[in-house]
């Protein structure tokens, strides 16, 4: 009975962890691009999915938020760990591309309904402001 419950406690808890995670992300699901930047030049639609037009590109300025998925052109990165704020996030990823893997942190603050912005807590002006291109 004992082991029930742990184990009904820890599925419970991993739940709860996923659906803050997503929650945290929830306004910044769908796919961004650079300010400045065409959506149509950085992505296109096949088969009702929003993709890169050019997978390989490194001149490449959008992301693609899905769950606690963040895709750029390159590299795919999970949201292991998000620490809310009172006017950002803070997202800790897990990243990946074809060779390599690595872990990094990245501040998120939402500036309108189709805007945010990525950011250097430590460093105020090293900033990229993203539009929205779809959800």
């Amino acid at each position: 009975m004992r082991e029930k419950l742990v184990a009904l406690l820890v599925v419970s808890t991993l739940a709860s962890a996923g659906h803050a995670m997503a929650a945290s992300l929830e306004a910044m699901q769908g796919a961004w691009t650079m300010e400045g930047t065409d959506c149509a030049e950085t992505f296109k639609t096949v088969d009702g999915h929003v993709r890169f037009q050019d997978r390989g590109s490194t001149l490449n300025t959008g992301i693609i938020v899905s769950g606690s998925k963040i895709a750029g052109p390159n590299q795919s990165c999970t949201a292991t760990r998000i620490h809310q704020q009172k006017n950002h996030i803070t997202v800790s990823l897990s990243c990946a591309d074809a060779v390599m893997f690595s872990d990094m942190s990245v501040s998120f603050k939402i500036i309108g309904k189709d805007r945010f912005e990525r950011f250097d807590p430590v460093f105020s002006d090293v900033l990229v402001t993203y539009h929205r291109c779809s959800r």
